[in-house]
């Protein structure tokens, strides 16, 4: 009862506690890495999606409103001051 294995134990390759938490252990660490490592690439590629719908955005001419004249941003679809629909 002290978690050794007998004789008949290693002959018959039973494994102890202490070798099967281990290797538990090892299969969990190669498993998050995993998950680490498709999760890295997903927020890279979402950043990647940002930064280019931002220069998409930011790259374009305002549009101004023409029932205020206001200013808004090339993607807008109603003005920011007055609320018309914007062309």
């Amino acid at each position: 009862m002290c978690g050794l294995r007998t004789k008949k134990g290693v002959e018959a390759g039973i494994s102890t506690v202490t070798e099967d938490l281990r290797d538990a252990f090892y299969r969990t660490g190669e498993e998050i890495e995993k998950a680490f490592s498709i999760a890295g690439r997903e927020i890279e590629r979402a950043f990647r999606t940002a930064r280019e719908k931002i220069k998409e955005t930011t790259g374009r001419e305002p549009v101004s409103c023409p029932s205020c004249q206001e200013k808004n941003p090339a993607n807008a679809r109603f003005c920011r001051k007055c609320g018309k629909k914007l062309k």
